[in-house]
């Protein structure tokens, strides 16, 4: 279409209200402006609505019930009109280089599908004013196999030929749980020989909250091994690959009996949480560690409760 514009800005946005406005001010801020900005509302309870308002003129306006951010994303997909996709959060904060220069990645180099930038992180946590790569591997060559064992990060805020995602069928609602549903899709790309390609380029203000996407827990654990459920029967992977999947799924089972443990106590279900931590003592090794949480459990629960849960204090 003649007019259509070359990017589509996909941006979900659930109970982002305190930040949505700042989010779009910096996408409006862009040195590069032939883009389309797609909003999804994704059943936000919060005033995200109210201060989405300003800019309805702006923006191609969608709500929907709460389905999570991957599903937002994906009806975003359907509707847009650009040649090129780009990501970005609706807590999160554009330089004004950002699109010009992902962009300039891609259309120098036909080969390459996505091209995803630096960061800053923001936010109340510890990793507030340090860069993204000196927290996460980055380094090159972004392969497959460096990707799925962690040796490579993907920062998610990027920009994406839109025949690569759509090839790929977006993202993957069916996987249990929410959080990993972007490393499914990089992982299904580069198994299929998509290119990808990171710029040191400070290009993006992450910010880190508690109750955000970027969030970890029972739902992104549960995340992750469906990721690795789905791999592990991947044709194109190698066997020494699939094994190393297999390992990632049993280690990881420890760890989402630990979370659960603590969703569980967090929230004063002191008998479900006890239930919880004695499978995980009968399902693994015992520890050290399990030993004297049990015991300290069994001693005070509400201390144990203060000391691992402090969004309960």
């Amino acid at each position: 279409m003649a007019n259509s514009p070359t990017v589509s800005v996909i941006i979900p946005a659930y109970n982002v209200g305190r930040y949505i406005a700042e989010t779009l001010e910096s996408l409006f801020s862009q040195t590069y402006k032939d883009f389309e900005a797609i909003v999804i509302n994704d059943g936000s309870t919060d005033d995200t609505e109210k201060n989405i308002a300003p800019f309805l003129s702006r923006i191609n306006y969608l709500k929907q019930g709460n389905r999570g951010v991957m599903a937002a994303r994906n009806a975003g997909l359907r509707v847009a009109k650009g040649n090129y996709i780009a990501l970005l959060d609706g807590d999160d904060v554009w330089m004004p280089r950002f699109l010009e220069s992902l962009l300039g990645i891609l259309e120098s180099d036909p080969a390459i599908s996505v091209a995803y930038p630096n960061a800053v992180f923001r936010g109340a946590t510890k990793f507030d004013g340090k860069l993204y790569q000196d927290v996460f591997p980055v380094s090159e060559p972004v392969t497959f196999d460096r990707v799925l064992r962690r040796e490579c990060y993907i920062f998610g805020s990027l920009v994406m030929r839109r025949e690569a995602v759509e090839a790929m069928n977006g993202f993957d609602e069916s996987l249990e749980g929410q959080g990993a549903e972007d490393f499914d899709l990089w992982l299904r790309m580069l198994l299929n020989d998509h290119r990808f390609k990171f710029t040191d380029e400070v290009l993006v203000a992450y910010r880190r909250r508690e109750e955000s996407l970027s969030g970890t827990g029972v739902s992104q654990l549960k995340c992750l091994i469906s990721v690795y459920h789905k791999l592990s029967r991947e044709e194109k992977t190698t066997p020494e690959q699939r094994q190393w999947i297999s390992g990632q799924m049993v280690a990881l089972q420890p760890q989402l009996g630990m979370a659960l443990f603590r969703n569980y106590l967090g929230k004063g279900d002191y008998p479900s949480a006890l239930a919880q931590l004695d499978a995980v003592s009968k399902n693994n090794k015992p520890t050290v560690k399990l030993r004297i949480m049990r015991a300290l459990f069994i001693a005070s629960p509400s201390l144990l409760r203060w000391w691992l849960c402090p969004g309960t204090r």
